[in-house]
């Protein structure tokens, strides 16, 4: 039988797995003017925020997508300008993914919408709580890797 520990540990899982779903709604909804989806999203902002170039598998592991999906994602972003693709010297086969001058725009759009919009949510939160569910959902993340 499960410990009280356990217990509460499958009722945070079960928790995220509901945020996430209304983080993705939001999110579309957010972005959705500036012809973005959440999954779009995602995509630019681990493009935008990767120091060194990355290829379609380097997003599909930071996002923990099958390459699959973040292929197709690339792809569509590819054919309406926010994306391009460059040839990456390490590996042939594998180009790198990097933003044009309207993903980057559309990203930084992005961002300043997010402000506020965080903003409102970090109110409803007290600091100590966020940094504990910070390092709990972090560490289930690495237990899953």
């Amino acid at each position: 039988m499960a410990d009280e520990h356990e217990t509460k540990t499958g009722e945070l899982i079960f928790e995220i797995l509901r945020l996430h779903g209304r983080l993705i709604a939001a999110g579309d909804s957010l972005v959705g003017p500036l012809g973005l989806t959440s999954a779009r999203w995602q995509v630019l902002g681990t493009v935008a925020n990767t120091e060194d170039r990355i290829t379609m598998a380097d997003i599909a592991r930071s996002l923990g997508q099958s390459r699959q999906s973040v292929r197709r994602v690339v792809s569509e972003l590819i054919d309406e300008g926010f994306l391009e693709m460059a040839d990456n010297p390490r590996h042939l086969r594998a180009p790198h993914v990097i933003l044009t001058s309207k993903g980057m725009e559309t990203y930084r759009k992005a961002t300043d919408a997010r402000i506020p919009w965080n903003r409102r949510l970090s109110e409803k939160v007290a600091p100590q709580d966020v940094e504990a569910a910070l390092v709990a959902v972090r560490n289930i993340r690495l237990a899953l890797q």
